[in-house]
């Protein structure tokens, strides 16, 4: 069977981002996305001869995703570590110096409408990168997304970031991508020569 190769991919927009959480059945998706941005910190290694610099190489050492959404209150609450007190009444989440966001997967589908193809992002070992923040704001003419700030630490592969152009691979793989992403969605079968 002859691969598949894209050429051109244009990532016009965020079909859906997905959450899943350490010990979740399933991710908890949502699909109101505004932004998805990703930055790796490098390390640079330098060799001098004297004061000239003669090799330099690069490697990445971290990376942080922010994620620009309206999300579910439950990935809200997972991600900034709100949760209930057992000394204050049911249905009252608390936030305070005990505070930890759970650990999680990140995925994301998206689009690119000009070659009607879709990728899929992941990333398999996250942890809120930030704390709890919010603005309101009366009269606004539109509601303000939340922004969450992701640091994306290596995986059991010893990577930080997954992708993958649907027409390249040998089956469609997208539902379990986004509703249950983990090592074993994307681990090669060992059955395989």
């Amino acid at each position: 069977m002859a691969a598949t190769i894209v050429t051109t991919f244009d990532n016009v927009s965020i079909k859906k981002i997905a959450f899943k959480f350490k010990g979740a059945e399933a991710g908890l998706a949502t699909d109101c996305n505004g932004q998805l941005s990703g930055e790796t910190e490098m390390q640079t290694i330098v060799k001098k001869c004297g004061s000239t610099e003669v090799k330099s190489k690069s490697k990445p050492i971290a990376m942080t995703v922010t994620i620009t959404a309206h999300v579910p209150v439950d990935v809200y609450r997972k991600f900034y570590g709100l949760k209930q007190d057992e000394r204050i009444i049911p249905g009252v989440y608390s936030y305070g110096p005990d505070s930890v966001g759970e650990d999680f997967a990140l995925s994301a589908e998206i689009v690119d409408d000009f070659e009607e193809n879709e990728k899929l992002l992941g990333f398999l070992n996250c942890t809120s990168n930030t704390g709890l923040t919010f603005t309101i704001e009366n009269g606004a003419d539109e509601v303000a997304a939340l922004e969450l700030e992701t640091k994306v630490m290596t995986d059991e592969f010893n990577k930080f970031y997954h992708e993958a152009i649907v027409a390249e691979l040998e089956s469609d793989i997208t539902d379990a991508w986004m509703g249950n992403l983990s090592a074993d969605v994307i681990k090669a079968s060992t059955s395989n020569p």
